[in-house]
Parts: C-alpha cells; sequence; structure tokens
C-alpha cells in the first residue's frame, strides 16, 4: 500500500445539520477521510460555512 495521500480543502455554506452527515458519507463512500475541520461564524456566532480537508491514499 502507498505512503502517499491526496489531500482535498473543500468549503461550503452551511445547510441543515442532517446534510452535513449526507456530504460526509458522500465523500467517505469516495475513499475520503475527513482529518480536519472548522466553522466561519458571523459576529452573532452563527455558523456560516464549513471547512473540511480530506484525504485519501494514493494507489
Amino acid at each position: 500500500m502507498s505512503d502517499q495521500w491526496e489531500h482535498q480543502f473543500v468549503s461550503f455554506p452551511v445547510p441543515a445539520d442532517e446534510h452535513v452527515n449526507e456530504i460526509l458519507a458522500d465523500w467517505g463512500a469516495q475513499g475520503w477521510e475527513a482529518v480536519n475541520h472548522a466553522v466561519t461564524a458571523d459576529y452573532h456566532g452563527i455558523a456560516t460555512y464549513y471547512s473540511f480537508l480530506f484525504k485519501r491514499r494514493v494507489v
């Protein structure tokens, strides 16, 4: 198995919570693993964007 990884950064507007799980499941089904995430919020503390760093092994 290769020791090299491919990385992908993805950022998207905050959808309803159940859609985040669907998005993560879709990426996982394609072999991507979420390794880090961040949430951007407005000045009221309301989440506006999710950002994820994904990785998968290069074959």
